[in-house]
């Protein structure tokens, strides 16, 4: 799912590049230099998922790709709305900087997939992504997005089909509960809560 959101980015980045013809240069070479780094994330994160491949059972793991934390939430958020995603985004979290490693994972994917969901399904459209919580309450984690307008994206990457189903899976993992789909007012909504 992670390698899959990086080249979902920039299959959407090239896609951009491609209908706007009439760019000015610098946008381009800034465009291009976002497509670059995207790409050599996206590769890192192969190298790791091959690298996770080839271990021996037993063996500890040899990842080299750090892991993120709560603390890299805005910096998705942001790389995401560069990518031309429009985002109201909130962030409340006391105590972050102690949040459990496993914790701080699993609300940073569930941010992710939601959207990487929203980049390919419903792009243009404003996404509202909230985190909020504390040792004693949990974390809540919301995002949600009105429906798409206009025709379906021709240049969004095709999906597998199971980003949500491994969402499911993760927080279930985790002692926590996921919900999502759409809201009585169309809004498609992906919320967790998790134990703190």
């Amino acid at each position: 799912d992670v390698l899959a959101h990086r080249i979902s980015l920039v299959a959407l980045h090239a896609g951009a590049l491609e209908v706007a013809v009439d760019l000015p240069p610098a946008q381009v070479r800034e465009s291009a230099a976002l497509l670059r780094s995207t790409a050599h994330q996206a590769l890192e994160e192969l190298r790791d998922v091959i690298g996770v491949l080839r271990e021996e059972p037993g063996q500890p793991s040899a990842s080299t790709v750090p892991q993120p934390t709560l603390a890299d939430i805005p910096r998705l958020v942001e790389e995401t709305r560069r990518s031309g995603a429009k985002i109201d985004f909130e962030m409340e979290v006391d105590g972050a900087a102690g949040a459990p490693g496993p914790l701080g994972r699993d609300a940073y994917r569930i941010v992710q997939e939601a959207l990487t969901n929203i980049t390919k399904h419903a792009r243009g459209t404003l996404a509202q992504v909230r985190v909020a919580g504390a040792p004693d309450r949990g974390l809540h984690v919301s995002v949600r997005n009105p429906p798409a307008v206009g025709p379906a994206d021709r240049t969004a990457p095709p999906g597998s089909g199971t980003g949500l189903l491994g969402l499911q899976e993760r927080v279930a993992l985790a002692n926590g509960v996921l919900v999502h789909g759409p809201d009585a007012s169309g809004d498609f909504v992906v919320e967790a809560d998790l134990p703190w």
